[in-house]
C-alpha cells in the first residue's frame, strides 16, 4: 500500500501544497484524490463513505475560507487554497454521487 507522501508525489503540485498547508484533511483529500485519478474505478459501496468523508472535509474547507476570509485576513493564499478545495471536493463529491447512482442501476 502507498504512502501518503507517495501519492501526493504522483500529481504534480501536491506535495507542495500539502507543505504549504500543513492541514490533515487537505492532506487526506489531496491524497484521495491522487488515488482517484490513479484508480477511478469506483464500487458504488466504497463511493458512500467516500462522498460523506469528503463532503465533512469540504465543510471544513469551507469554515477555513471564511475565516480566513473575515478574521485572519493576513493569509490571503490558504483563503484562496481552501475556497478551491472546497470547490473542486464538491465537484467530486457531485461525481461520486453520480457513479453511486449509476452503480446501483
Amino acid at each position: 500500500m502507498e504512502t501518503t507522501v507517495e501519492l501526493l508525489n504522483r500529481v504534480s503540485g501536491f506535495s507542495e501544497i500539502a507543505e504549504y498547508m500543513q492541514d490533515e484533511e487537505l492532506t487526506n483529500t489531496l491524497a484521495l484524490v491522487a488515488k482517484l485519478i490513479s484508480k477511478p474505478d469506483v464500487p458504488a459501496s466504497v463511493g458512500v463513505e467516500l462522498v460523506v468523508k469528503l463532503q465533512a472535509y469540504s465543510a471544513k474547507f469551507a469554515m477555513l475560507a471564511s475565516w480566513y476570509t473575515n478574521v485572519k485576513k493576513d493569509e490571503r493564499a490558504k483563503k484562496n487554497i481552501y475556497y478551491s478545495a472546497k470547490e473542486s471536493t464538491d465537484r467530486l463529491v457531485d461525481a461520486l454521487k453520480y457513479v453511486i447512482r449509476v452503480g446501483n442501476g
